[in-house]
């Protein structure tokens, strides 16, 4: 599973890093290399002004986070020193952000020089104090002198990072991560895919607000690891990073996947890659095996959550090795220590193997307790998981029950379609019916929205069939690349209300 350290060594390892840096890179963002000993000076600056300004250590520090080096310091810079973060998403409204802040009862702020508005500054009024990340790396400073007073605000009785989750199906949630969960990262950067003695550049481009992003940027220093820092995915950009590092092993999404194969990125331009690890989302056996054999890379695909602190189930070389290849469709098995089940949606009893129900999960770390998903699974004799679908997510088409990501599995079969999203909206008789949006491939062929009927009439049976299939020009999709079904909701709304006008 990896290396296994305790809460107060993770505490202590990157207290060490942040008062004595390593002297070597340790962060390359847009070309450039910061070293370990410039990121430690804004972490200790950060806590600097904590403690000048009196704020105890179990105060809630809000982050305004972005994919930027001053942040990732300010992060490290926050646990090293004992303290409970709250993560602040800047890609939306600053208003929002402001509700947010007063909503979570924060009563610091720490955020970029652009990010202090009006609005935000106001809220300083109401006895909160604000620190102003540097740009390049200079010295963080207050955003306005501290009053006598501060807001006591919201308080922990433990160190967590209360992290977004991905937001696919409604509003980002806060989940807090304890230091049990934030060990967690260390595992998974250490899981099966390191080549033995590697000492590589590993590329993170997953929002830090994310489980994908706090979990290795705390586990970095903890390695002795350097990284490679994108602001957000861009699969050009993806592919440079790793042209430039040549890492061995990475991580992928499927829309990684997926944009890989579509832009027909040159096998040489990955030529380093020898294992990839995939998760965040289902991603279709076709792609997986196209993947794999374009670019002669082991795609081990794998599941995970946000409530789970990372990967639940994953596959790796070594298990391939053992069960003589991967099987079609599955996760691969539970991580060491952690323990699965599955359960009759409707009673809660547990079935046996080959029976489809509910996934829930023990986690170490996480929760004495069994964690109920929303997935609807199945586990075979060898105790491989299949995801099957969301329970929370099916549509009741007249008493028939439809899985979205079925829809949307027949959906991208099409030669046309680069990726598809469907979700369930009223309808007066049969309660609920399937309807689909779908971006299509560039240069690919002309295709109606009845063609894309038609298509999934000859994959799918009779309920599933979408009402409705839309093009658009660009799915809506989150930080995590997932197309956000909140937004294509809002889309299909918006247009029942055009219709009507």
């Amino acid at each position: 599973m990896g290396e296994e350290i305790r809460p107060s060594e993770l505490v202590g390892r990157l207290h060490d890093f942040v008062m004595l840096p390593p002297e070597r890179n340790f962060v390359e963002i847009g070309g450039r290399w910061w070293r370990a000993a410039e990121v430690a000076a804004v972490a200790r600056g950060v806590e600097g002004l904590l403690d000048g300004a009196g704020v105890s250590r179990d105060t809630a520090v809000g982050v305004v986070v972005r994919n930027h080096v001053e942040q990732a310091a300010a992060l490290i810079g926050l646990i090293a020193a004992g303290r409970p973060v709250t993560m602040i998403q800047s890609q939306q409204a600053r208003s929002l952000i402001v509700d947010q802040v007063r909503a979570l009862e924060l009563a610091v702020v720490i955020a970029e020089e652009s990010d202090w508005d009006d609005d935000l500054r106001a809220c300083l009024a109401e006895g909160r104090m604000g620190i102003v990340l540097p740009v390049l790396l200079g010295a963080p400073r207050l955003a306005e002198p501290v009053n006598a007073w501060i807001s006591p605000g919201r308080r922990h009785d433990q160190t967590v990072v209360e992290v977004l989750t991905s937001g696919t199906t409604g509003p980002p949630k806060h989940v807090a991560l304890g230091l049990h969960a934030l060990i967690r990262g260390v595992a998974m950067l250490t899981l099966g895919g390191k080549i033995e003695g590697e000492r590589q550049v590993d590329i993170l481009f997953a929002p830090l607000t994310s489980i994908g992003g706090i979990l290795p940027l705390m586990a970095y220093p903890v390695l002795g690891a350097s990284f490679c820092l994108l602001e957000r995915f861009d699969v050009e950009q993806w592919v440079e990073a790793i042209q430039r590092h040549r890492p061995q092993s990475v991580g992928t999404t499927p829309v990684i996947i997926r944009s890989v194969l579509q832009k027909g990125v040159p096998r040489e331009a990955l030529s380093s890659l020898k294992i990839v690890y995939g998760g965040a989302g289902p991603l279709e056996q076709e792609f997986r095996q196209r993947f794999a054999e374009s670019y002669d890379v082991d795609l081990c695909w794998g599941y995970g959550a946000t409530e789970f602190a990372g990967m639940l189930a994953t596959w790796t070389p070594q298990l391939k090795q053992e069960l003589g290849g991967d099987k079609p469709g599955s996760v691969g098995r539970p991580l060491p220590g952690i323990a699965v089940r599955i359960t009759d949606v409707e009673t809660d009893e547990e079935l046996a193997t080959h029976q489809e129900g509910r996934l829930e999960a023990k986690v170490p770390g996480v929760s004495e307790n069994w964690l109920r998903t929303n997935d609807l699974a199945k586990i075979d004799d060898d105790g491989i998981i299949y995801i099957l679908g969301r329970i929370d997510g099916a549509i009741n088409r007249g008493g028939f029950k439809v899985l979205p990501e079925v829809v949307a599995d027949a959906l991208r079969r099409h030669p046309s379609v680069k990726d598809a999203g469907v979700i369930g909206m009223p309808e007066p008789r049969l309660g609920e019916v399937p309807v689909a949006a779908v971006e299509l491939k560039p240069l690919g062929n002309v295709v109606t929205s009845e063609d894309l009927r038609a298509f999934t009439r000859r994959h799918l049976t009779s309920p599933s069939v979408p009402a409705e299939v839309i093009v658009v020009e660009a799915l809506p999709r989150n930080g995590m690349m997932k197309v956000d079904l909140a937004r294509l909701r809002r889309l299909f709304e918006s247009m029942r209300c055009k219709e009507r006008a």
